[in-house]
């Protein structure tokens, strides 16, 4: 499909969904295709993703994205996407969640320039963007408030997500996390060692298109 037409694209992007209980209407489907054009325009330049063909951006970036979606029904309060990266998970769920407050929080200064650029081409307004590194021992002071949910792609659950976690959710603040078969171990090895989070779910969701399945894991702040 190399080299598909914005058509072709917007449908193996609304098959996508559709596999996954999820309708985009064509608002949703025009930005989604919007941020890829834009994505992969700046990709040329900054290299903010490995992925660069049109239809892998679609399967293992929106689509893997919009896995975290139905974990997230009911959420109130600031969900914070840690190590946004080029905007996943929080972009895309953003555009399907407009009622919720998403926090992207990216090191790289590129990546951040990215991220306020395609922020405010899709006059997305449930966004902020915060460029800073958040560690253990700064995320109490760092952010603004109590985080209701951390979602994450590409940060290392030991050294990042779970002591970052520990300082910055609410009481009852959960952590959503995709893992693969190879990643799952490291997981749930990291978490035993903290006492302040308790695994609460896990479940397996198939991505459209790809060959790997991934385990979305709730884990709670206790």
């Amino acid at each position: 499909m190399k080299g598909a037409n914005p058509e072709t694209l917007k449908r193996l992007l609304i098959d996508g969904c559709r596999q996954m209980g999820i309708f985009l209407d064509p608002g949703q489907a025009e930005a989604f295709l919007t941020y890829l054009a834009t994505l992969q325009r700046w990709n040329r330049t900054y290299n903010l993703t490995a992925v660069k063909e049109s239809e892998e951006i679609i399967c293992r970036h929106f689509l893997d994205s919009l896995a975290f979606l139905p974990f997230l029904t009911g959420v109130s309060g600031n969900v914070l996407d840690l190590g946004s990266g080029a905007g996943f998970p929080g972009l895309p769920l953003s555009l399907l969640l407009p009622a919720v407050r998403f926090l992207l929080v990216e090191a790289r200064q590129k990546k951040t320039l990215f991220l306020q650029h395609i922020t405010r081409q899709l006059g997305l307004e449930n966004i902020e963007i915060l460029h800073l590194h958040l560690q253990e021992g700064n995320g109490s002071t760092k952010l603004r408030g109590a985080v209701s949910v951390l979602v994450s792609r590409a940060v290392s659950v030991q050294i990042e997500v779970f002591p970052v976690a520990v300082e910055v959710l609410a009481p009852g603040g959960q952590i959503l996390l995709s893992a693969t078969d190879s990643s799952k171990p490291t997981i749930m090895g990291s978490l035993s060692l903290h006492d302040a989070l308790r695994l609460q779910e896990m479940e397996t969701v198939t991505i459209p298109f790809l060959e790997q399945q991934r385990h979305m894991i709730r884990i709670v702040k206790v």
